[in-house]
């Protein structure tokens, strides 16, 4: 991974420091915005509305200080058919971040296992019809997009031009880990939730670099999101970070399987030529006729 170039003159923004402080905004807009709003409406449509209005407004605010060119800064171009297949090989990403759990509980047993797998399902139950649809909508449509806007549009590309690819990568998914931990858990549970969304943030991180492209990342979290909801819904939450820290070792070739398609995964996608970039709109040219 190569570092993206950057126009002359122009400072890259954010800084490691300037990108820690917008996601404590992020992350604490949107923990203020669900505690108020957690005794009016469902725990799910707080999480969705404290999202948006907290990591968003963050993205915000953050882009408007990106330097131009933005469009290749941020991300804003597509994605190429061959990118689809690519994108998919990754997935396994949640099964190989899922045994985080177990393999941490050997030595960091969560005393909290009960109440952390029940508090996962109050925000993003499954039982019913309408509560399905509106997890559904908050896990797979408005999280990843307005996550995804923030934390690898806004952070990584800033992070990438003061720290280098890999090290921007990988401290831009660490800020992502730290963002997911929340409140009221133990300390053992709290690393866990870190560590699992640490190695998927790898991957989201990854994917937006090599493709150039913003959606990598939002198709990506999309999906790793869906496999969580479906495992939900079907009685064993396995693929969300933190979901089932009491879950068993997969099978060692499913494992295996899951980290050859991995890296088959992370090869194609270096080797797919990049999709054309949107390009920014033009300037518009002050006026300074009137000047004498």
């Amino acid at each position: 991974m190569s570092e993206r170039p950057r126009a002359p003159g122009e400072a890259p923004f954010p800084s490691p420091f300037q990108a820690s402080l917008l996601a404590l905004l992020g992350v604490f807009v949107a923990s203020l915005i669900g505690f108020l709003l957690v005794d009016v409406t469902s725990p799910t449509t707080a999480a969705g509305i404290a999202t948006v209005l907290g990591i968003g407004v963050a993205g915000l605010l953050g882009a408007t200080h990106v330097p131009p060119p933005h469009a290749e800064r941020l991300g804003l171009r597509g994605l190429r058919l061959a990118h689809a297949p690519a994108l998919l090989l990754l997935f396994p990403i949640a099964l190989l971040a899922a045994q985080l759990d177990p393999l941490l509980a050997q030595w960091l047993p969560p005393p909290d296992v009960a109440e952390r797998a029940e508090r996962l399902r109050e925000v993003l139950p499954t039982d019913q019809g309408l509560a399905l649809v509106e997890t559904l909508v908050v896990a797979i449509g408005l999280s990843p997009l307005v996550e995804e806007w923030l934390f690898r549009g806004v952070i990584q590309q800033g992070l990438v031009a003061h720290l280098g690819a890999g090290a921007g990568v990988f401290t831009t998914a660490l800020l992502f880990a730290l963002a997911h931990g929340g409140g009221g858990l133990s300390a053992q549970s709290y690393a866990a939730v870190v560590a699992q969304t640490f190695a998927i943030g790898l991957a989201f991180g990854y994917a937006r670099h090599v493709t150039g492209s913003l959606l990598a990342a939002i198709a990506l979290h999309a999906g790793v999101n869906g496999l969580g909801v479906l495992s939900l819904y079907l009685g064993d939450a396995v693929a969300i970070p933190g979901a089932d820290p009491a879950s068993a070792f997969y099978p060692a070739w499913l494992l295996a399987a899951s980290v050859a398609s991995l890296a088959l995964g992370a090869w194609w996608l270096r080797r797919i030529p990049t999709a054309p970039l949107r390009p920014d709109p033009p300037r518009e040219e002050e006026d300074d006729s009137w000047l004498p």
